[in-house]
């Protein structure tokens, strides 16, 4: 098999993988929009529970500083850390031995 015969080989398997996939892809998607159409009302429950449950100073806060990160986000990307998630992680189980050994 020479080598330009080779390629054409390769190049046929591969569109005809991709023609096979974009096939495929209307039936996935489809699905997925089934699946997140029905999630949408869920989703707009959650957060109404959510946004009614969070105090009102909290909220005004959050929007200020929304504003501020979406405002600066152009001349300084950094303001855009307002966004990343703050979780404390919990202590391994040696730091609560040696803390319960301390005291």
């Amino acid at each position: 098999m020479s080598s330009p015969h080779c390629k054409e080989c390769l190049d046929y398997q591969m569109n005809d993988s991709n023609f096979c996939k974009m096939i495929c892809m209307k039936r996935s998607l489809c699905r997925k929009y089934k699946l997140v159409r029905n999630g949408i009302t869920e989703s707009g429950k959650a957060f109404d529970r959510l946004n009614e449950a969070a105090p009102v100073h909290s909220k005004m806060e959050w929007l200020a500083r929304e504003r501020i990160a979406q405002s600066s986000r152009l001349n300084d990307p950094a303001a855009m850390d307002e966004y990343e998630i703050n979780i404390k992680k919990a202590p391994s189980k040696k730091e609560i031995k040696l803390r319960l050994l301390e005291e």
